[in-house]
C-alpha cells in the first residue's frame, strides 16, 4: 500500500498534515513516523496513528506526491572543497543517527544526539539539526547538504524554459493564421487547461485545447460568433487576443504529462522475466483442466463414442514437473479438481499398479502438499472448494481471461497435446480450429477412457524426463550427474536440498479438504441426505441408530458429488472416517451420482403420481358398474321376499355346501384339462351313451342359480362320514 521514503501530500484540509510528508520509519504496524517537507522551515519528526494513515490513504485523503529530490545524486563531483568537506561532516553526523533508528522514535532524544555530535565535531547545533532534518526530508540522502552546488537536470530544465523574448520554433506555413505570443506568455493558460480538462474533467488533449480557447483565452462570445472565418483562420482575432497554438499546447501537455508518476488509475505492468524467478524450491504449484482433443470410445464396445475426456494438471513451477493429474469423461468441476490434487498428493505406486504400468513411485516421487496453489476462478471459488484454503494451503486465484498468469501449466497443457508422430500417434486426434475438410477423429477413434490415460501417463513420464535449461542446474548438484538435469531429478534433488515448503498428506485430509463436507440426518434407518439413506454397522455399534429413535440428530459428512452410493461420517472413537453405504442397490448397481440419485427419485416419485391418476381414472369407470351390481343384488333379493337365517347351524350348513359346490378339478379349473386321461377312464366313457350338447358336464361344477336347490340327501351322503366338528 506504502512504502518507507514515499512522499505524500494531502488532497484535502487535514489538522495534522498541512503538506507533503515523507514516511522515514513505521514502527510496529502501530505508528507511521513522518517529516514535514517544508525545506524552508524545516520541523523534526513526528508521530502518527498507523490505522489513522491507512484509512486516509482508502478514502483518497493522502495522494503520491513526487519527490523533489528524486534526481539529486548520492555522489556528487566536481565540489569545491569547503563543500566537499561539508558533505565529510554531514555524512558522519548521519552515519551516526542511521546507527541509532530508535532516536527517530523519540524527539528528546534525537536532540540529545544531536548536541552530542555537534560537540563532538565542534560544530553548531543547528547546523548538525539543519543537516539532518535535511538529510530526512531527502530520504536519507546526505548529498543535500550541498545541492547548491549541484546543477540538476531538473534545474537544466528551469534554465531552458522561456521567460522572454520572441517565439521560437518552425514557422507555419501561413503564418498569419498563427499567433506570435511566445511560450512563457501562454504557458500558464495551457497548464491551467491541463489541470482543469485533462486531469480533472478527463478530456482529450483537442478537446482540452478548443475549452481553452473559449473559455481561458478572454475571448468574447460575440467576436467569436461574429467572426467571418472563425477564431483559427482569423488573423485580426488572433493578432489581437494572441491565443496559443496547437504545438504550444501540446508540447506543453507532454511536459506536464512526462513530469507526473503514474498513479493507481493506470494499470500496472508486470516485471519481465520467467515463472521460475524467485521460486526458493518445490513446493509452489498450478492447475488447470482441459479438454483434450480426441474421440475416445466406450469400454463395452468401440462401435460407441464417448466424447472428448477432461484432463487436469498440477505443474509445480520450480522445476516443471507434472505432480498430479486426472482423467474423466465428466465436466471440469471441483469434483474432478480433487481427483487431481489426492493424485498430486498420494503416493503414484497405486496407479501404476492400478494401469499395469512398469513404473514404481521412485520414478515419479511426487507426494507432497504445497506451499501455494495458484489456480483460475472456475473450482476453487466455488461452493465446493471454497474451505480447501482451511487447510493451510495459500490459494491464489488469477484474474479472468489472463491465461499468462499460470503459464507453467498452461504451456504444459500445450506439450501434452503436441503431436509426436514418432512417439505417441494416437488414433483419434483432431485439430481444436478444424479446417474444412479436416477430421474431427470420430472415425478413427478406437481408444477407451482407461487406454488413453495409460498413454497419457506415459506421456507425462516422457515430459517429466525432459531436461531444465542448463543454467539452473546449481553447482552442489553437478555431483549427481546427469540425472539431476532432468525435470524429474531435479525435483528429486530440489526436495532435500532446496526443502521447507512442501509437507505430507494425512490419513483425513481427503476427507476434510478435498471431499465435499455437508450434514446428514441420523434416523433409525441410517444417514438421511440428500433425500438418500445411507447404513453401515459402525452406525449401529456407535449406537447412533438407537439414539436416533427418540430425536434425530445432525452429522458431518463428506461425499464424491458424482458417486451417490457412499458417504462418510467421522468416528471419534477410531479417529478415523468410515464409510456408509446407499441402502438402495439401484444406486450401486448403476453407480449413479447425486445429481442422477435426485433424477431417478423425481422420476419414481412422477410415475407413481401417474400411476395413481391411472388407477382414479380406472376407477372411475368401473364404480357405476360396481354400484349398479349391488344395487341389482339388492333388488333381486327384495323381489324373492327371502329372509336370511342368523343361525349359526344354519351358516355352517350353507357354507359346507358352497365349498363343495366350488370344487372341481386342476385348481378349480383355473389350469388347463391334461390332454390324456386314464384307461379305466376310458372304458367307462366307451360303455356311456353319448352327451347332447344342451347338457353340461360336472367336471366344471358351475354355482347354481339361486332358485336351484339341490337335493339335501346328497349332502348329507358327502358329508356324513366326515366329523368337521372342533371337540377343543
Amino acid at each position: 500500500m506504502f512504502q518507507i521514503h514515499e512522499i505524500y501530500r494531502p488532497t484535502r484540509p487535514l489538522k495534522e498534515i498541512t503538506g507533503p510528508v515523507r514516511i522515514i520509519d513505521l514502527i510496529n504496524f502501530e505508528t507511521v513516523v513522518l517529516i514535514d517537507m517544508d525545506t524552508e522551515h524545516a520541523k523534526i519528526p513526528f508521530k502518527f496513528d498507523y490505522e489513522e494513515w491507512v484509512y486516509l490513504l482508502n478514502q483518497g485523503a493522502l495522494e503520491k506526491a513526487i519527490d523533489p529530490f528524486l534526481r539529486l545524486t548520492f555522489w556528487p563531483t566536481s565540489l569545491p572543497a569547503g563543500a566537499i568537506k561539508r558533505l565529510q561532516n554531514a555524512i558522519e553526523a548521519t552515519s551516526i543517527i542511521s546507527q541509532k533508528p530508535g532516536l527517530l522514535h523519540t524527539p528528546l532524544a534525537l536532540a540529545s544526539e544531536i548536541r552530542a555530535i555537534a560537540q563532538s565535531m565542534n560544530l553548531s547545533q543547528r547546523t548538525v539539526k539543519r543537516w539532518v532534518l535535511n538529510w530526512l526530508q531527502a530520504g536519507r540522502n546526505p548529498a543535500v547538504v550541498v545541492r547548491e552546488f549541484i546543477q540538476t537536470s531538473a534545474e537544466n530544465d528551469e534554465q531552458r524554459k522561456q521567460v522572454k523574448g520572441s517565439k521560437r520554433g518552425a514557422r507555419r506555413t501561413k503564418p498569419e493564421t498563427a499567433s506570435n505570443a511566445p511560450t512563457h506568455e501562454v504557458r500558464d493558460k495551457c497548464e491551467k487547461a491541463y489541470a482543469s480538462f485533462v486531469k480533472s474533467q478527463r478530456r482529450t488533449w483537442s478537446e482540452a485545447y478548443y475549452e481553452m480557447l473559449i473559455t481561458l483565452c478572454g475571448i468574447p462570445d460575440a467576436e467569436l460568433k461574429g467572426s467571418e472565418y472563425g477564431l483559427l483562420m482569423d488573423p485580426l482575432l488572433i493578432k489581437k487576443y494572441r491565443p496559443p497554438t496547437w504545438d504550444q499546447c501540446r508540447y506543453i501537455f507532454r511536459k506536464l504529462k512526462s513530469a507526473e508518476i503514474p498513479h493507481d488509475s493506470e494499470n500496472p505492468r508486470g516485471k519481465r522475466g520467467k515463472a521460475t524467478d524467485n521460486i526458493p524450491g518445490p513446493g509452489f504449484y498450478e492447475i488447470d483442466a482441459t479438454y483434450f482433443q480426441i474421440q475416445l470410445v466406450s469400454r463395452v464396445t468401440k462401435s460407441l463414442l464417448v466424447g472428448r475426456p477432461t484432463v487436469y494438471l498440477i505443474v509445480d513451477i520450480f522445476d516443471g514437473v507434472i505432480v498430479g493429474y486426472a482423467v474423466t469423461l465428466e465436466n471440469p468441476s471441483w469434483a474432478v479438481a480433487a481427483l487431481a490434487l489426492y493424485n498430486c498428493f498420494s503416493d503414484k505406486s497405486a496407479t501404476f499398479s492400478r494401469l499395469g504400468l512398469p513404473f514404481t513411485s521412485k520414478d515419479w516421487p511426487c507426494k507432497h502438499l504445497p506451499t501455494v496453489l495458484r489456480a483460475d476462478r472456475a473450482e476453487l471459488v466455488s461452493n465446493m472448494g471454497q474451505d480447501f484454503p482451511t487447510s493451510g494451503i495459500r490459494v491464489e486465484v488469477t484474474p479472468s481471461m489472463t491465461p499468462i498468469a499460470k503459464g507453467t501449466v498452461e504451456g504444459k497443457h500445450s506439450e501434452m497435446k503436441k503431436e509426436r508422430p514418432g512417439r505417441f500417434n494416437l488414433p483419434g486426434r483432431f485439430n481444436k480450429a478444424r479446417e474444412r475438410r479436416q477430421s474431427d477423429g470420430k472415425k478413427a477413434a478406437a481408444l477407451d477412457v482407461l487406454e488413453f490415460e495409460r498413454i497419457l501417463v506415459e506421456i507425462i513420464m516422457d515430459i517429466n524426463g525432459e531436461p531444465i535449461e542448463s543454467r539452473r542446474i546449481p553447482p552442489d548438484a553437478l555431483k549427481h550427474g546427469a540425472k539431476v538435469a532432468s525435470r524429474i531429478g531435479f525435483h528429486e534433488w530440489a526436495l532435500e536440498n532446496r526443502a521447507g515448503f512442501t509437507r505430507t498428506m494425512g490419513d483425513n485430509f481427503v476427507f476434510e479438504y478435498l471431499m465435499t463436507k455437508g450434514t446428514g440426518k441420523v434416523t433409525p434407518r441410517g444417514i438421511r441426505t440428500h433425500n438418500e439413506i445411507f447404513n453401515c454397522d459402525r452406525l449401529r455399534e456407535l449406537g447412533y441408530l438407537l439414539a436416533a429413535a427418540g430425536t434425530e440428530f445432525e452429522i458431518d459428512i463428506s461425499f464424491t458429488p458424482h458417486y451417490a452410493g457412499e458417504v462418510f461420517f467421522f468416528d471419534k472413537k477410531r479417529d478415523t472416517w468410515i464409510s456408509a453405504a446407499n441402502i438402495d442397490p439401484e444406486i450401486n448397481r448403476y453407480n449413479m451420482s447425486f445429481a442422477e440419485a435426485k433424477e431417478y427419485r423425481a422420476m419414481q416419485n412422477l410415475m407413481a403420481d401417474q400411476a395413481s391418476l391411472n388407477n382414479h381414472s380406472r376407477r372411475r369407470q368401473r364404480l357405476p358398474v360396481v354400484r349398479k351390481a349391488i344395487r341389482d343384488a339388492v333388488t333381486e333379493k327384495a323381489m324373492l321376499g327371502i329372509k336370511t337365517s342368523t343361525s349359526n347351524a344354519n351358516i355352517k350348513k350353507n357354507r359346507r355346501q358352497e365349498q363343495a359346490d366350488q370344487r372341481s378339478q386342476s385348481l378349480n379349473g383355473a389350469l388347463p384339462k391334461a390332454p390324456t386321461i386314464d384307461a379305466g377312464l376310458k372304458e367307462n366313457a366307451s360303455t356311456r351313451p353319448p352327451t347332447t350338447g344342451t347338457e353340461q358336464s360336472d367336471s366344471t361344477n358351475p354355482p347354481n342359480p339361486s332358485s336351484v336347490k339341490r337335493p339335501e340327501t346328497s349332502s348329507i351322503a358327502l358329508w356324513g362320514k366326515v366329523n368337521a366338528v372342533n371337540k377343543n
